[in-house]
């Protein structure tokens, strides 16, 4: 049976949140440290160590728990984080595997894009994954974002050297071979 040091020993590399099924602790166990004042439960099955501080970047932690470490913050998340847009999402989006069951429990805020994310297409914020500029845009694009915000950002990412200046040959050829895949 865990301990909480077994439950701060995985929490403490992921800015204080931990879900259940990362440790061997029983569910009653995080009950009983959250009733004393321990633990704070944040979703079904994920929490965060009371002493440790609340992160700016909670949400896109909860959301990388909830797909059980399987999912990639993506889409317009992905633009808001790389700083390449000023448009504020209304939900965490984040790419999940086609063929992966999803896990229970999907928060009402987070919008699940049913993609697969290949490793060169990933980058680290902090401790969650997120697609990187280019892959970003190929993404927002097979969308159909908005253009003109597409534009913005297209040209942000270009100006902060984000993507190569020729990104839009490469953003085209990208996305007919992305379309036709799907």
């Amino acid at each position: 049976m865990g301990t909480l040091d077994e439950i701060y020993e995985v929490a403490q590399y992921q800015e204080g949140y931990i879900a259940n099924y990362q440790v061997d602790v029983s569910r009653q166990m995080f009950s009983h440290y959250e009733s004393r004042g321990r633990l704070e439960r944040i979703q079904r099955g994920i929490y965060r160590v009371a002493h440790f501080p609340i992160s700016e970047a909670e949400d896109f932690i909860v959301a990388y728990l909830w797909s059980r470490e399987r999912g990639v913050v993506s889409h317009e998340t992905a633009l808001s984080i790389h700083g390449l847009s000023d448009a504020l999402p209304r939900a965490v989006h984040l790419s999940y595997p086609q063929e992966a069951s999803l896990p229970k429990g999907q928060p009402e805020w987070l919008r699940l894009h049913r993609i697969e994310v290949p490793e060169e297409d990933r980058q680290w914020f902090g401790v969650v994954p997120v697609t990187t500029p280019r892959r970003t845009l190929i993404d927002l694009a097979a969308e159909g974002f908005n253009p003109e915000m597409f534009r913005q950002a297209l040209d942000e990412a270009k100006e902060q050297g984000l993507v190569p200046r020729d990104i839009e040959r490469t953003l085209v050829f990208e996305l007919m071979t992305h379309r036709r895949q799907r």
